[in-house]
């Protein structure tokens, strides 16, 4: 799968300059930089505050990632489902019940602000040099195969322009914000809003990544438990 993560943020990281190029020429399919066309993303947009690193908060921080690992791991032989999948599953399910303190979710970004800024190259360097097959790699890398990872994330990005419009968001920014579903984790968000001067947009591409990423796996799973 290394080969269409590669290939599918690459055409995503273009798209999103071109979908940029296009809200320019078009100015009425663009927010320039806003989602929803009532401003809610204003909202979502104060969660990536920047604030100062508390060592206590991102020491409870550590701690709940782990704890949550831990439970995706245990509950993963019952369900089928990979642990860390369902790591982010509860995390999701934390979140939207409100159940954690202000100050613990605050160190859960801070942790994830911390690994994104300092380890993410030094994962995927180890990634590559230990777990990737590199003769796969470069056999994987061809005409058709090439053909039908562009397809695909054009299909995504083409759906998102049409159903954000019709949700009432910005096509244009809907679109990309798409595309970040077809990226390399945090980094790839980075790439993609960044080569769409989209920036602002973080928060709802960090959904689609992680969430959406999850939900993927998900349903993945039980279609291939269904076929085989």
């Amino acid at each position: 799968m290394v080969p269409a993560a590669l290939m599918g943020n690459v055409v995503a990281i273009v798209a999103a300059g071109a979908l940029a190029k296009l809200g320019e020429k078009r100015p009425h399919l663009s927010g320039q930089g806003t989602l929803v066309k009532t401003g809610d993303d204003k909202i979502m947009s104060q969660s990536e505050e920047r604030k100062p690193i508390d060592l206590g908060l991102l020491g409870a921080g550590i701690v709940l990632s782990c704890g949550l690992f831990i439970l995706g791991v245990l509950l993963a032989p019952y369900t089928g489902i990979p642990g860390p999948i369902l790591m982010i599953v509860c995390a999701v399910a934390l979140k939207v019940t409100n159940v954690l303190p202000a100050e613990m979710e605050l160190g859960a970004y801070q942790i994830n602000r911390f690994m994104s800024t300092n380890l993410t190259f030094a994962i995927l360097v180890a990634m590559g040099a230990l777990l990737v097959s590199w003769n796969q790699l470069v056999a994987s890398f061809n005409i058709g195969y090439m053909m039908i990872c562009t397809a695909t994330v054009l299909a995504m990005i083409v759906s998102g322009f049409f159903v954000g419009k019709w949700l009432n968001m910005y096509p244009v920014e809907a679109a990309i914000v798409t595309a970040c579903h077809s990226g390399l984790g945090g980094t790839g968000d980075v790439a993609i809003l960044g080569a769409s001067d989209r920036m602002g947009l973080m928060a709802f591409a960090q959904i689609a990544t992680r969430v959406g990423g999850a939900i993927m796996i998900v349903i993945a799973t039980f279609l291939m438990k269904m076929i085989y």
